[in-house]
């Protein structure tokens, strides 16, 4: 609760800071490097767009990773997760070529319902295969740095702020929006959490995805895969932004 809380506040400050910079009657604020620009000077957009791109191409990196491991389990084994990611890139350079969030809302709303569908199934046989006699302990300070990590790339959505906050139709509802949105998310974190921690104990494995057995568990690394997989141009959109404006003139930019 206490990352989410930090992260939703620091998501604000964004909206914020442009807010208050459009006031000034500072214009043309369309992404993190024009904040960082305006605030800092130059260098201030050169750290913020350098952070930006390597920290969203991450979470899209360890997307494509879920997905090889996932289907290589799938297809046990007959691939391997070099392959499966490769395979992945074809369609995906596609996609990252489309230049309004708009556009891609309807993978966007596919990729939902995949992870819906998924996230059912997943709780459903975390009460079908609670088997184990592990002691299951309320807190272990041991895994306190890796739990914050992996709550903080849980969040990774704070490079999309700024381009979700323009895409709006009501701009000044959008922050109670996303506070509604990062408790609901939360809440389903810390049930799903648990919930497969209780199921699996010491077994647990990271993706959770890989515990799964029977029929149903290959329906749902699939859907989860699918989900993924459409999320990845939506998570690769600030990276092309950045990028678009450094190697691209004005007259070569994309429509």
């Amino acid at each position: 609760c206490a990352v989410s809380s930090t992260n939703v506040y620091a998501m604000l400050l964004l909206v914020k800071c442009r807010k208050r910079l459009e006031r000034q009657g500072i214009t043309g604020i369309k992404g993190y490097g024009d904040v960082g620009r305006e605030v800092m000077g130059p260098w201030g957009e050169v750290l913020v767009n350098v952070c930006l791109v390597i920290s969203q191409a991450g979470f899209a990196t360890a997307y494509l990773i879920f997905i090889g491991a996932n289907i290589q389990k799938v297809t046990n084994g007959m691939a391997s997760r070099a392959l499966i990611i490769y395979a992945c890139v074809p369609l995906l350079s596609l996609l990252v070529q489309f230049r309004n969030m708009k556009t891609l809302s309807p993978f966007s709303l596919i990729a939902d319902v995949a992870n819906v569908l998924g996230f059912s199934c997943v709780l459903f046989q975390d009460f079908e295969y609670y088997t184990h006699d592990d002691n299951i302990e309320a807190v272990d300070f041991r895994g306190l740095i890796y739990v914050t990590s992996v709550c903080i790339y849980s969040l990774e959505g704070v490079g999309l702020i700024l381009p979700l906050e323009s895409s709006c139709a009501d701009r000044e509802g959008f922050p109670r929006l996303l506070k509604q949105t990062i408790t609901g998310i939360t809440i389903l974190m810390a049930v799903f959490g648990t919930c497969g921690y209780v199921a699996f104990g010491n077994q647990t494995i990271s993706p959770i995805s890989l515990n799964l057995k029977g029929e149903s568990a290959a329906f749902v690394q699939v859907a989860l895969c699918l989900a993924l997989y459409l999320t990845y141009p939506i998570m690769m959109f600030p990276v092309s932004d950045v990028l678009e404006n450094l190697f691209l003139s004005d007259s070569s930019k994309p429509p």
